[in-house]
């Protein structure tokens, strides 16, 4: 038998922090433990474990002088797969942490088994912003030298793969390996008809469209006009908003639009048991992206996992798959009738619903799953080994 694999996992956040990086790292921690591994995750803020078998250590600073020298010590002591969840702005330094970046460098040429994953990359470019383009160009050196430094290296969407290609990494194999639902998904029929009941006032024609987010500026802007087209266009539907700043942004909906006020919810905050038990009683769910959506959204991930009907929408970012897939309706971008249009669609069209909510529970099986992640990874590091 041979030995366990070993990963250090790096990140800028860790539950019970709020952000996506942090509660992601922590599902592939556990996951990883299940399948035999030894897992070391080293963080600035972690606090008390609440992974079992995960070896949790606190870093002196933001991977700053001291980390890097407690770091390296660790990495002798007990060598292993350094696996680095990158997001430049959680790296410390405000986003420049271009000695951190250079010191992955410099052990990675010795030998060290080091592997990124790029959550973001890097800021755009903006017109008249001097400072935030100074910090762009910046972080595409960063991002070079973490490419020369990896062994392998994984983004979180495909699209990410042409954003890097002309800052190096030549030789390196590049994996697209999607970030999975952070909401487990709890089976309690009785919660989900709770919920439902709760949602549509024990109205029987009622039909529940709802968003899984956090109900940042952008997102929020395109609900701002798809919520009322598709209210308009739908007399029994009702929009429920679900997670963090969720009962914020339906008061702020039923205060745009008071004539639509009555079929407006909001959860506010949920566990993740909660949410898993409260996302079925959805008929639909609407999941806009004014960049389109991409393998990197976990809200829309989530609505997969629990084999929901999901309309979302096409833009930039969008990878090819979502089309071919078929598992999700699209819209495009910021055109709030097309979202108004599949939306009602679907929710009174009963087969065609159900046909797109098991096509889009399917893809997510066979491709975004955390499953998949953890396969690719241990995969990568027993052809090195």
């Amino acid at each position: 038998m041979g030995a366990r694999p070993v990963f250090h996992l790096l990140t800028g956040e860790w539950p019970p922090a709020i952000g996506g990086v942090g509660d992601y790292s922590q599902l592939l921690a556990e996951a990883l433990i299940t399948r035999g591994c030894c897992v070391h995750v080293w963080c600035p803020t972690v606090q008390d474990s609440c992974s079992p078998g995960v070896q949790l250590h606190r870093l002196p600073d933001h991977f700053g002088a001291n980390s890097r020298d407690m770091l390296g010590r660790a990495f002798q002591t007990t060598p292993g797969t350094v696996l680095v969840q990158y997001v430049p702005n959680a790296m410390g330094l405000r986003g420049l942490n271009v000695p951190f970046c250079l010191w992955l460098l410099r052990i990675g040429r010795r030998g060290a088994d080091i592997r990124v994953m790029f959550h973001e990359p890097f800021f755009y470019f903006e017109r008249f912003r001097l400072l935030r383009n100074g910090l762009a160009v910046a972080q595409r050196a960063m991002a070079a030298a973490l490419l020369r430094a990896s062994a392998v290296v994984y983004v979180s969407t495909d699209t990410w793969r042409a954003y890097l290609s002309p800052y190096g990494g030549r030789g390196r194999e590049v994996i697209a390996l999607a970030i999975p639902s952070t909401i487990p998904v709890v089976s309690d029929a009785g919660a989900t008809t709770r919920w439902r009941a709760a949602f549509t006032g024990g109205d029987p024609l009622a039909r529940i469209v709802g968003h899984f987010g956090t109900f940042g500026d952008h997102v929020a802007g395109e609900l701002t006009s798809a919520v009322p087209a598709l209210l308009n266009a739908h007399p029994h539907a009702v929009f429920v908003c679900l997670g963090r700043g969720s009962g914020r942004f339906a008061r702020y909906l039923r205060e745009t639009c008071p004539d639509l006020a009555a079929r407006i919810r909001g959860t506010g905050a949920l566990s993740r048991s909660e949410l898993s038990t409260a996302l079925p009683a959805c008929d639909v769910l609407v999941q806009p992206y004014p960049d389109g959506v991409t393998t990197r959204r976990t809200s829309v991930m989530a609505g997969l996992s629990h084999g929901i009907a999901t309309v979302t929408t096409t833009g930039r970012l969008t990878e090819p798959l979502w089309a071919a897939r078929a598992g999700v309706a699209l819209a495009p971008a910021s055109d709030a009738n097309a979202i108004a249009r599949r939306t009602v669609y679907l929710l009174a069209n009963d087969a065609a619903r159900r046909a797109l909510a098991a096509r889009g529970h399917a893809l997510y099986g066979s491709s975004f799953s955390l499953e998949r992640t953890v396969e690719a990874l241990l995969n990568g590091v027993a052809r090195a080994a």
